[in-house]
């Protein structure tokens, strides 16, 4: 794979690990929509009040993690999880969520604390952005069976951020197929999902992808939960 090609095959994971700071990323189709209405929200773990769900999409590890197996059989992984990942939209300011995240951190809901080392903090400073671009945490039950990862973000900043990663995807969105072949195939074997499959709106990170790209002309916020439960 050529250095151009890595990039724009990384540059659609980085998305999502800019925004949610974490390295699940790993997916299952599912329904998703725009319309709040015919949404119903899996997770129990509270969302801004007043917030509208905009997207629901399960996560999975397992095939992600076969493949990473597959690749490197001494690759340390954790067990595999499964889950939901979350967006919701509100007109809340950033400071305002800020508030309500730092609320969460120094309140956790029933059942969970806050994970404060797990070398892959949420803080701002750890995304990558400014506290204006994006606050978030990670919160975990007893033993760390269930992990929820909560980020409030300012879509439109997100994507002027990100400017030319979103460049990238663009511009791999317009290569013809037989161009994307030997990325997608590259991509699979190593991480279990083509890049084409991840930026499916029906993915993961596709739909953070679509979210930056819908809500970059409006004046309101995104919230993003990511809710996992160990597999058995």
């Amino acid at each position: 794979m050529t250095r151009t090609h890595a990039q724009t095959a990384l540059a659609a994971a980085l998305v999502a690990a800019f925004v949610c700071g974490c390295g699940h990323g790993a997916s299952q189709q599912t329904t998703s929509s725009v319309e709040h209405r015919s949404l119903a929200n899996p997770s129990t773990f509270p969302l801004y009040p007043g917030s509208k769900l905009a997207t629901v999409v399960p996560v999975n590890s397992a095939q992600m993690f076969a493949a990473i197996k597959a690749s490197d059989p001494k690759a340390d992984l954790p067990k595999n999880f499964r889950g939901h990942e979350v967006i919701a939209e509100t007109g809340a300011s950033m400071a305002q969520l800020r508030a309500w995240v730092n609320g969460l951190k120094n309140a956790p809901p029933a059942g969970f604390h806050k994970v404060t080392d797990k070398g892959s903090s949420t803080s701002s400073g750890s995304l990558g952005t400014t506290p204006n671009q994006a606050v978030g945490a990670q919160f975990e039950t007893a033993g760390g069976a269930r992990s929820v990862f909560v980020v409030a973000a300012d879509p439109k900043k997100i994507r002027e951020a990100l400017g030319p990663a979103f460049a990238l995807i663009d511009s791999y969105s317009k290569m013809p197929g037989v161009m994307r072949g030997p990325i997608d195939d590259q991509a699979k074997k190593q991480l279990g999902y083509s890049v084409t499959e991840m930026l499916d709106t029906k993915s993961p990170v596709g739909a953070i992808v679509a979210t930056l790209e819908r809500m970059q002309s409006t004046d309101r916020r995104a919230i993003l939960i990511i809710d996992e439960s160990q597999a058995r």
